[in-house]
């Protein structure tokens, strides 16, 4: 059967084009949209279109359009391909000019000699940074060998790549957190316009509404107090992280969200990766928690797993590293890293620190908060999300507000300006 096709557009929104037998120019074609081996769905080939209709193609109900999943990460583009299931052939967008081309006959490609496949260079399917490379301890030696990293920052990569996070010891100075804590007092007192919190008070659903101060000490968060604070962007671009993240980017950091706490949030063990959405590298990101108080056992202090940031990954739907489309893989996500923990021997450590502490771990790390045990004890502290400058968090594809650089990070808020 002779078969005509062509792909007019393939991007993260949509799927288009049409297919044509010119020996049989009233049928419909059904094709099977896959990314590698995975079956997204399936769409019809039979839509009006008057151009083709103009230039002979029959009726001109031969085209097709398909919806594609929701979230779907970038990097799936590349290994898309269509099946038409009444025939052996596929069509391929074309990579080079993001059009499409003639469908192939599988039997032909069947018969090509396909090279070897390639060793995995990252130790996750979806990527990561240098440091996340299967060959990342050659990397850090030249490196440091080309005088790009010092001795005491080549030893500080090598336990972060090792354990999937990095304690700062008294990395914030007690004057900046003092401020910082003044700032937040004012703020559920008086708070500023655009500022938001989100919460769980008073009846467990999740709200985003301004701040109110009866829910201060429940399941609350004030969303991005960097972007209305002077003194939360100097606690946050604190000199030493900032140098560290900028030495495993490769890159300027950003600032995209932070949460800052008035007590604990007990919650399960989990891995930001799979709700913290960044393109085009959903492993480009890192994250701090600054104790703004001395921690006390009980109160919800941070715990890990070591070395659960190189477990294999988890696949939402066989396909996406994020969760979102997926909730009803949420509770097998979360007993997974419970049982990686288990079969890769990876043991359970705590954080009890002092004001002025920083907590940084891998975008893949399993962490989570302690049991509380004090009940009405506070534990303040303010938790942050960070990316290379040449990433963007998922909200930027639909948000223009902007940035703030200010000394060698960067600050962006989905909520408004940063000023």
């Amino acid at each position: 059967m002779s078969i005509k096709g062509h792909i007019d557009r393939c991007d993260k929104e949509r799927l288009e084009g049409w297919v044509f037998s010119p020996a049989e120019p009233d049928r419909q074609f059904t094709l099977q949209i896959f990314t590698g081996e995975l079956l997204l769905g399936e769409t019809v080939a039979d839509r009006l279109r008057p151009d083709l209709q103009a230039a002979g193609y029959g009726s001109g109900r031969c085209a097709f359009t398909y919806q594609m999943p929701h979230f779907l990460p970038k990097g799936a583009l590349k290994n898309i391909r269509m099946r038409i299931t009444e025939s052996i052939a596929w069509m391929l967008p074309d990579k080079e000019t993001n059009r499409g081309t003639d469908p192939e006959p599988e039997e032909e490609a069947a018969t090509a000699v396909e090279p070897a496949p390639a060793a995995q260079p990252f130790v996750s399917k979806f990527g990561g940074l240098w440091i996340d490379r299967t060959d990342w301890i050659d990397r850090l030696a030249t490196k440091h060998r080309k005088g790009e990293i010092n001795d005491d920052l080549a030893v500080s990569i090598f336990r972060f790549v090792r354990d999937g996070h990095l304690v700062f010891r008294s990395a914030v100075p007690q004057a900046i957190i003092n401020a910082l804590n003044d700032a937040i007092e004012r703020v559920w007192n008086n708070p500023p316009k655009g500022l938001m919190i989100e919460t769980f008070e008073p009846d467990g659903a999740i709200r985003l509404i301004p701040p109110d101060i009866a829910f201060r000490e429940g399941r609350t968060k004030l969303l991005d107090l960097y972007a209305f604070s002077n003194a939360a962007r100097r606690a946050i671009a604190a000199p030493a992280l900032i140098a560290f993240l900028a030495a495993i980017f490769e890159d300027t950091p950003k600032v995209f969200q932070s949460l800052t706490l008035w007590n604990g949030s007990p919650q399960p063990m989990h891995k930001d990766s799979a709700y913290v959405k960044i393109e085009p590298n959903p492993l480009a990101l890192a994250a701090t928690w600054l104790a703004l108080e001395d921690v006390r056992p009980g109160t919800g202090e941070p715990e890990y797993y070591f070395g659960s940031h190189r477990a294999p990954d988890y696949m939402f739907g066989g396909l996406s590293k994020w969760m979102e489309g997926y909730a009803g893989e949420h509770e097998r996500f979360l007993q997974s890293l419970n049982d990686d923990a288990e079969k890769y021997g990876q043991t359970r450590g705590s954080f009890l620190a002092k004001k002025g502490d920083v907590l940084l771990w891998h975008a893949d790390l399993a962490h989570c908060d302690a049991k509380i045990t004090r009940q009405g004890a506070t534990r303040r502290s303010m938790l942050t999300h960070f990316t290379p400058a040449q990433q963007q968090p998922l909200y930027r594809r639909h948000s223009t507000h902007a940035e703030l650089v200010s000394g060698s990070c960067i600050f962006v808020s989905q909520f408004g300006d940063v000023v």
